[in-house]
């Protein structure tokens, strides 16, 4: 058991106007069981960008197109680093099912760990016919106008060794998924009904990329977030203050699932894998 926390989106202040909203209960919590058997922690998109010489966060990178749009790379770096290796490894502890989702190759797509979840995946479903081909012309117009994206690139970029924790590698049975289809069946086999979110960006990924909760809300999933284990994208309006977090907390919230406190979830996992080991 531990705090599911919600947002209460009622009752509108008639009074207020247009301002209605400000008589909404706002944030409140409930202490229910979680049944693990039916749940899954998802570790999605997490980079190991600014920990690397070839990724050094700051105007002396030797590699330009690493940082992207460089705001947010900070925030992954505590995350990655002091928050979510302690989360996960009570996860694997408390027999919590492990997810890897929308992955895009490197640590996660080799091994046999990835090929057992191909397998078991299956074949694809039929190609979706009711779709446009985006003009790639148009495409890379606005990643230009954007995010000022491709930079130039100096001669000699350093070679990159990936340091992410080894805790949030693929290891033991966790699953890995690529695409919505394969994460739908793998789960639907272990008769997991519930997604819980991690990652990097909670208000762009974790919603709209392949295995994302639009995706899974959409196949019958509840989605939840972790909080203190998602990073969001800011802006110049919303940085002071990680507003866009918020809102994306409040969003999930409303829209998808619950949220649950990093801190509070590892502690009760951490209880839950000692009551494990005393049987």
């Amino acid at each position: 058991s531990l705090p599911w926390r919600l947002y209460r989106h009622f009752p509108a202040d008639f009074s207020r106007w247009r301002e209605a909203a400000a008589g909404f209960k706002g944030w409140d919590s409930e202490v229910r069981k979680l049944d693990l058997s039916k749940t899954c922690l998802a570790l999605m998109h997490f980079p190991d960008t600014g920990l690397t010489p070839d990724t050094e966060f700051g105007p002396d990178c030797p590699n330009p197109n690493a940082l992207g749009t460089i705001e947010w790379i900070p925030r992954t770096m505590d995350v990655v680093t002091f928050r979510m290796p302690p989360l996960v490894q009570a996860a694997r502890a408390a027999g919590l099912q492990v997810a890897h989702v929308g992955v895009g190759g490197g640590i996660y797509m080799q091994g046999p760990l990835w090929e057992k979840c191909v397998r078991e995946a299956g074949d694809p479903p039929p190609d979706d016919q009711d779709r446009i081909t985006k003009d790639p012309k148009v495409a890379a117009q606005h990643m230009r106008d954007v995010f000022d994206l491709p930079r130039p690139q100096p001669d000699k970029v350093p070679p990159h060794e990936l340091a992410l924790p080894k805790e949030l590698w693929p290891q033991g049975n966790d699953l890995v998924a690529q695409y919505p289809w394969q994460l739908h069946r793998l789960l639907q086999s272990r008769g997991i009904t519930h997604i819980i979110y991690s990652g990097w960006a909670l208000n762009w990924c974790l919603w709209f990329s392949p295995c994302g909760m639009c995706d899974m809300d959409r196949k019958g999933y509840l989605c939840s977030a972790v909080r203190g284990g998602c990073v969001a994208i800011e802006n110049a309006e919303s940085a002071v203050g990680e507003r866009n977090l918020e809102y994306a907390y409040w969003k999930t919230s409303t829209m998808f699932g619950y949220i649950f406190d990093l801190q509070e979830l590892t502690h009760a996992l951490r209880e839950q894998a000692a009551r494990k080991d005393s049987r």
